[in-house]
Formats: structure tokens, C-alpha cells, sequence
């Protein structure tokens, strides 16, 4: 029995690595929803870079990458892709519901496909990938038209937020095969590090108001200190598993198996009292992950 499920998680290691990274980001998400009540988006995003960049520093001071090394504007690229599109996960999370932000995150197969056709000359798409595609964006409109009186920037952020995505994604397939996985990782965190401060120097020092890209410093608690360390641990494991993934496993395929993070996200908010969205909006959310699914395959 252990040989046959060695066998099984073997040849699918990549989607079992992805489907431990959608865990990891819903309960990550989770932790960050309850923690906006208190901190900006700005400090959460310092949080979440923080605490795993020094686990990455050891791993690698220990253990000192193979690499081909040459191509560093990926390296770089990652990482403002990947301080941007953390500034636009916590800004959504703390303006929308968990399961409505990871479903805008999980839009990025969709994204992935236009990109991929605009910036690689083979690329080319069928005629029921652009069908897909259109099923998607629709289920978009229906997610944001229901919150169309409200604040439309949110949601307008949790769209760049998966654009930004899957830009980071086409970023980390082609650095990996020049750079260790873990200095990918490190230039994702270390570029959110350097802006996050940067931003609440703005925000605590300059006394600009919280916004998109300042806020101001609050400090934690003991326990908050705690929440943090885990959401950290919890977004290191988010990387760790997405870049093992896309190590084992066809970017289309990760993409699709990551529409999993919006199960767990649902699964979560029923567990804690929140219930489901509307009609409208549980109908939004199942295109978009329908129709990335679909133009993933």
C-alpha cells in the first residue's frame, strides 16, 4: 500500500505540491482577513515578507544554490511583479471577502492565456480557448456588478491582483531555469520587504494616511506577533509548494489545480460564521474558475 501511494503521489507530485500551496494561501488569506481589522494592507505585507526571508537566507547560506545563473532581469522582474501583486492581494483582502479575493487571484489562468498569446510569437489561441475566456471575464462581471454602487476600486485591484499573478507565474517558470527556486523566492519577498517599509516610513514618519500604498505602523501584540509569525510561515509555504509545482508539473496544469484555493477559501468562511455570497456572485465565482480551468486544459 505505501509503495503504490509513493507511486501515485510520484506521478503527481506537481499537482499534490499545488494543491498544498491552495491550503496554505486560503489559510493564509484567512489570517490576514481577521489581521486588516486591526493593521494597514501595507503592514501586512511587511508581516508576510518578514518572517520568511530569513528561513529562505539560512536555507541558502546552509545549502548554497546551483544555478546557471545569466538571465537576472527575471530574477528582478519576479520580484517587483511580486511586490505589486502583494500590495494588491492585502489591499483586496481588506476591502472584500476572503472567497472573492482568491477568486480574483484564481482568474490568472485566464490572464495567462492572453499573455502568453501577446508575448511569445508560437503562441496561438483556439477558438474554444477564446470561448473560455469570455466565460471567465463574464463571471467576472457578474462578481463585480453586484458591488457595482460600492467602492469599484477594490475590485478593480483584486483584477491587476490577477494579472499580476499570472505575469509572476510566466516570470518564475522561465527563472527557474536558470536560478535555484529559492533565490526566486527570496527576490519575491526581499523586493515586499523593501517596499513595505518603505511605504510605512511614509505612512509613520511622513504621516500620510493609510491607503494602497502608504500606512501606518501599529504594534502588535504578543498574540498578534504570533498570528503574524504563522501567516509568514504559511506564505513561505505558498511559495515553497508553487515553485515545487512548477518545478514537476505544466504551468497550465498548476494554474488549473489552483482554482482549489477558492474551495478551501468557501470551505473556511462557512467554518467561521460567514456564510456563502450571494446567488449572483457564487455564480460569478463558478465561471471564473470554470472558464480558467477550461483554458488551462
Amino acid at each position: 500500500m505505501r509503495k503504490k501511494i509513493h507511486q501515485i503521489w510520484y506521478k503527481n507530485k506537481g499537482i499534490g505540491f499545488m494543491l498544498l500551496s491552495s491550503l496554505c494561501f486560503a489559510l493564509m488569506s484567512a489570517l490576514a482577513k481577521s489581521m486588516s481589522e486591526r493593521f494597514s494592507s501595507v503592514e501586512l505585507v511587511f508581516f508576510r515578507s518578514a518572517v520568511g526571508l530569513p528561513f529562505l537566507l539560512i536555507s541558502l547560506y546552509r545549502r548554497p544554490g546551483v544555478q546557471k545563473g545569466g538571465k537576472l532581469y527575471f530574477i528582478i522582474l519576479r520580484g517587483l511583479l511580486g511586490a505589486f501583486t502583494l500590495y494588491c492581494l492585502f489591499y483586496t483582502l481588506e476591502h472584500l471577502g476572503l472567497s472573492l479575493t482568491n477568486t480574483y487571484g484564481q482568474a490568472f489562468p485566464l490572464f495567462i492565456a492572453i499573455f502568453s498569446f501577446l508575448i511569445f510569437p508560437s503562441e496561438r489561441l483556439s477558438g474554444r480557448q477564446v470561448f473560455f475566456l469570455f466565460v471567465g471575464f463574464l463571471g467576472i462581471l457578474l462578481i463585480f456588478q453586484p458591488e457595482a454602487t460600492g467602492e469599484w476600486f477594490n475590485h478593480a485591484t483584486g483584477i491587476i491582483y490577477a494579472m499580476g499573478t499570472a505575469l509572476g507565474y510566466l516570470a518564475i517558470k522561465e527563472a527557474q531555469k536558470y536560478y535555484d527556486s529559492r533565490w526566486v523566492v527570496v527576490s519575491f519577498m526581499g523586493a515586499g520587504l523593501i517596499a513595505s517599509t518603505i511605504s510605512l516610513c511614509l505612512g509613520t514618519i511622513g504621516k500620510m494616511p493609510n491607503s494602497f500604498f502608504t500606512g501606518y505602523w501599529v504594534t502588535p501584540t504578543a498574540f498578534e506577533w504570533l498570528k503574524a509569525l504563522v501567516m509568514g510561515l504559511l506564505a513561505l509555504g505558498v511559495q515553497y509548494y508553487t515553485t515545487q509545482a512548477l518545478l514537476h508539473e505544466k504551468t497550465s496544469i498548476v494554474g488549473a489545480v489552483g482554482n482549489s484555493a477558492v474551495l478551501f477559501s468557501i470551505a473556511i468562511e462557512i467554518a467561521l460564521g460567514h456564510g456563502l455570497p450571494s446567488l449572483l456572485v457564487c455564480a460569478g465565482m463558478g465561471l471564473v474558475v470554470w472558464g480558467s480551468y477550461r483554458v488551462s486544459r
